[in-house]
């Protein structure tokens, strides 16, 4: 078989989910982009025979989850064109998962004598058709088939057809191309939206490759939505113990700020990081231990934090391994305190035991006048104001493409991560940037950027990078301003967010909504 030559951008499994829900956040239906799938489908069956698929017999081999759905969608359409069609279900009925899968095998039901309906455990070998369809599994597949899947590609690969595979060839691993066992043969495979690396890596399963137009919007990738926090967020294990979901330091307060560095902690906290440690200057420590007994303080004396503090405070942080480090809530402007962060930062850009460090508020400020390259483990959170400081400019227009440039600038400046913060949030690691529109105009009081950093640290501690991490935390800062908002109208406070952040997490999981009742 020839090889494809591949044109265009692959996309992994878990960013193609993500997308699909941000869709429905959108307003678009996954019904309707299963409808588009199942139609390209049958549009590439006809056009392989010649144009004319009147007379001819189709088998579809249909599972339990989208990409059955899918299946049924090319069935109908052929079925309405003229074909003669089996749809051959590896489960019951009431065994189907997809709610828009069971709508549209019920529409299939109630198409009189147009598609025969087959259940896999009557077909007894190797079945005769000239086109087959893979509806099993498409990118479901991880590790080795189950029952009936395998016998069902068995029965697949041993029949005779036109072999058809739906976005991935069932036993063929969309992300890395690996095959466990088994896999299906096709001669050709029709994917959706964009390649799946896996497809260019297993050639000899896939056959030619099509890449269908499903209608997914392109905002559903530049906007951040909650398709990224359902998806993307690491979930704790059932046998999750203390820990297990991150630790995070707080380096901030001075004798003059309290507040921030514990909205910081506590917006960790509130994100799904286990432990959050707070480090100060003693004439803050002692306020800042009162306002939560959620927060474990370290202090070092004195009223702000100053170069000789740097080797102690560096021991602290080693002894209390987090996974991620905050530097910068009220930390204040003497000149003692930037040598200081300085000194804390070269020390952390070392350590390769901390996945993250968030560099806000007052630490941009003393930055601005730092030399090296940090690295992509570093997230700058600033302003517009702070981003015009670090890129060397004096004003902007604050459009969004020139947001843009601002940020992909101090990006590839700093070689770290940045998120603009705004009316638009953008986030940028060099040349690559997405945006965040959730927020309200009530936001701009005090402190809602300490909550920020605190889900960015939380979810860098729980195990997402640090660009994902950014991502995703605007997003749920924005949502949770959000919600405030809904009772608190622009008279929100910072710590109005803290109680909203779980119910981003838990809106979130809700999606994609069920549009469309199960039909009986």
């Amino acid at each position: 078989m020839e090889k494809n030559t591949f044109i265009g951008e692959t996309i992994l499994t878990y960013d193609m989910k993500a997308y699909e829900i941000n869709a429905t956040w959108l307003g678009l239906p996954l019904l309707l982009l299963m409808e588009n799938a199942g139609k390209s489908i049958a549009d590439f069956v006809k056009r392989k025979l010649h144009g004319d698929v009147h007379g001819k017999r189709v088998v579809v081999f249909v599972g339990k989850g989208g990409n059955g759905g899918d299946g049924l969608v090319a069935a109908r359409h052929l079925a309405c064109m003229g074909a003669s069609v089996d749809v051959i279900l590896l489960y019951s009925e009431r065994e189907i998962e997809h709610p828009d899968t069971q709508i549209n095998l019920n529409v299939i039901k109630r198409m009189d004598r147009s598609i025969r309906i087959l259940h896999i455990k009557n077909v007894e070998g190797p079945v005769e058709a000239d086109v087959l369809v893979d509806a099993m599994l498409g990118v479901g597949i991880r590790g080795s088939l189950r029952e009936p899947v395998k016998s069902a590609v068995k029965i697949f690969n041993e029949s005779k057809g036109l072999k058809i595979a739906v976005d991935v060839p069932t036993g063929v691993d969309p992300d890395t191309g690996k095959v466990a066992d088994i896999a299906v043969k096709a001669d050709a495979t029709v994917t959706f939206h964009k390649l799946k690396p896996g497809l260019i890596k297993a050639q000899e399963y896939v056959g030619e490759v099509i890449v269908a137009d499903i209608g997914l919007p392109k905002e559903a990738e530049l906007y951040v939505g909650p398709g990224d926090v359902k998806v993307r967020v690491p979930k704790k294990p059932y046998n999750a113990h203390k820990g297990v979901g991150g630790r995070v330091v707080v380096l901030g307060g001075s004798h003059l700020y309290t507040g921030a560095p514990a909205l910081a902690a506590l917006a960790s906290l509130r994100a799904g990081a286990d432990l959050a440690f707070i480090i100060a200057p003693s004439s803050a420590s002692r306020i800042i231990s009162t306002y939560s007994p959620n927060l474990i303080v370290r202090s070092v004396e004195g009223e702000f934090f100053d170069e000789s503090h740097v080797d102690k405070v560096y021991d602290i942080i080693t002894r209390l391994r987090p996974h991620a480090v905050i530097i910068g809530p009220g930390l204040g402007l003497e000149e003692s305190t930037r040598t200081f962060t300085i000194g804390v930062i070269d020390k952390l850009i070392e350590n390769s035991n901390i996945k993250g460090v968030v560099v806000d508020a007052d630490a941009l400020k003393h930055i601005s006048t730092f030399k090296r390259g940090l690295s992509s483990k570093f997230v700058l959170t600033p302003h517009l104001g702070e981003a015009l400081m670090l890129a060397g400019l004096e004003r902007s227009n604050n459009r969004v493409e020139e947001r843009i440039k601002i940020c992909s600038s101090i990006s590839k400046n700093y070689k770290a991560v940045v998120l603009l913060k705004g009316y638009i949030d953008v986030i940028c690691l060099e040349e690559k940037y997405r945006l965040n529109r959730t927020g309200t105009p009530g936001m701009s009081v005090g402190g809602t950027g300490d909550v920020l950093s605190g889900i960015v640290a939380a979810l860098i501690a729980r195990g997402m990078k640090p660009y994902e991490a950014a991502q995703v935390a605007a997003y749920i800062n924005g949502r949770a301003g959000e919600i405030a908002s809904l009772s608190k109208g622009e008279r929100i406070l910072a710590s109005d967010l803290l109680d909203a952040i779980p119910q981003v997490f838990i809106e979130a999981e809700k999606y994609p909504p069920v549009l469309v009742s199960k039909l009986s």
